[in-house]
């Protein structure tokens, strides 16, 4: 269940071990076995890898949420279970926590789960996160470190209530977590980063040769091997090297700085970009990856840049299905005048929160959103920046002008508008508005 490993804003601290990271082999070897777009087969084999690791753990391993270890006698909470499977077959999660896990790749039906899938719940009354996380494997079982008198055991997700009334939410990370093929500059920039990870010396000197670096000489070391020649040691420099890139439009290889004092300009630290969420930290500590979720990134992110090119052919964006989105909008504006706002779910009175009413618009069409929820609905399908909503797509948003918690939801309905149910019914509006500029948060594609 939750686990209580102490952190620290740059440091974690995992019992008396050191987190498990992939060799450049083993990145290798996934890039050139694993294509995110369309291997379907080798995602299955990875997927069997995990399984197969996270068995041969059975009777081994006993639970713990004070200690991680990751040598007999191994002792594990069960997220650092999942977080040490995944590691052990080249795949970084970058957290031993389970409220971070469940917002990395993309939301799963509960349906439609494959191998591999994370599937997590909640017991707890308190809160609005996950207190659980379990791995599929098939045959509607997933494998997880239960408790402390159990430990680890495969359980049907019928076989008790606890399964069926505590479902929480499930993500596939596989493929996204795994590298490109044919790898990209921005996976070699990290292959090399994870292989270096437990062979450098961190200091305040740079020796190439002995494979001691400062936390910028490490980047601009790894960059250089990588053909990019960023030709300083300089923070300051460095975070005026290339062009900025924002948050929503992270790639592998950006360079992201953070201060030390949350809202200077000044960098005090820097990180590389790993994909999904996940950094590779460089600091005295050595090199260790976490994820942007955590607070203390949040609060002292200053910006990111893109500082190399590559030739990447396009990948071609599937034909959209104009029918459904136009049939969906037509739906929503049918409503105007109509629907009322509550705090209720009413299809009789046409009475909805405004993700209950996206929820009655795209139930209308056959679609099933899943949930009535404006921050559950903002886990489904596809993540689509702002840039290239097309009709149909979700829209959500913050209530309070700060962009960031999720309480609304509104649909796109084509020329840069959207509509949503708000507190004097269903309106039409532009995404230039005031607040829909200062409230904006996300974009998921379902159709």
């Amino acid at each position: 269940m939750k686990k209580h490993l102490a952190t620290t804003a740059l440091a974690v601290t995992l019992g008396l071990s050191t987190i498990i990271v992939p060799s450049l082999n083993e990145v290798k070897v996934s890039a050139a076995s694993i294509n995110p777009q369309n291997n379907q087969l080798a995602v299955e084999a990875k997927a069997d890898q995990l399984i197969q690791t996270a068995k041969s753990l059975i009777g081994k391993a006993t639970y713990s949420n004070t200690e991680y270890k990751t040598t007999a006698p191994y002792k594990f909470s069960c997220a650092t279970f999942i977080m040490y499977i995944f590691e052990k077959n080249g795949v970084d999660l970058a957290t031993y926590n389970e409220d971070y896990m469940v917002q990395q790749g993309t939301y799963v039906a509960r349906n439609e789960l494959q191998k591999g899938d994370l599937v997590f719940f909640k017991s707890k009354q308190t809160g609005t996160n996950p207190d659980h996380v379990g791995m599929y494997i098939g045959d509607n079982k997933i494998i997880h470190m239960a408790d402390p008198k159990q430990n680890i055991v495969i359980s049907d997700m019928n076989s008790k209530p606890y399964y069926t009334e505590s479902y929480y939410s499930a993500r596939r990370v596989l493929p996204t977590l795994l590298p490109s093929n044919p790898a990209t500059t921005g996976d070699n920039i990290v292959g090399l980063s994870y292989d270096l990870m437990n062979k450098v010396t961190m200091g305040n000197t740079n020796d190439e040769a002995a494979k001691k670096f400062t936390s910028t000489g490490f980047v601009n070391y790894v960059y250089q091997k990588n053909g990019v020649n960023l030709g300083t040691t300089s923070l300051k420099e460095l975070m005026n090297k290339g062009t900025t890139v924002s948050k929503e439009n992270l790639k592998k290889g950006d360079l992201i700085f953070f201060n030390n004092t949350a809202g200077s300009t000044t960098p005090g630290s820097v990180a590389i970009y790993a994909g999904d969420h996940r950094i590779i930290v460089p600091n005295s500590n050595g090199i260790m990856t976490r994820v942007l979720f955590v607070d203390y990134y949040k609060q002292h992110y200053i910006t990111a840049k893109r500082v190399f090119t590559e030739d990447i052919p396009p990948i071609e964006k599937p034909e959209t299905n104009t029918s459904a989105a136009d049939k969906v909008v037509d739906s929503a504006t049918s409503l105007i005048g109509k629907a009322k706002f509550g705090y209720v779910y009413d299809e009789n009175s046409l009475t909805f929160t405004p993700a209950g009413f996206t929820y009655y618009v795209f139930k209308n069409q056959g679609i099933d959103l899943k949930e009535k929820l404006a921050s559950r609905q903002a886990e489904i399908g596809q993540a689509v920046q702002k840039a290239d909503l097309q009709k149909g797509d979700l829209i959500f948003f913050s209530g309070d002008n700060s962009g960031t918690k999720i309480t609304h939801a509104g649909i796109y309905i084509g020329n840069n508008k959207y509509i949503r149910l708000a507190s004097n019914g269903v309106v039409s509006e532009d995404l230039a508005s005031k607040w829909a500029n200062q409230n904006y948060v996300k974009a998921r594609r379902v159709l």
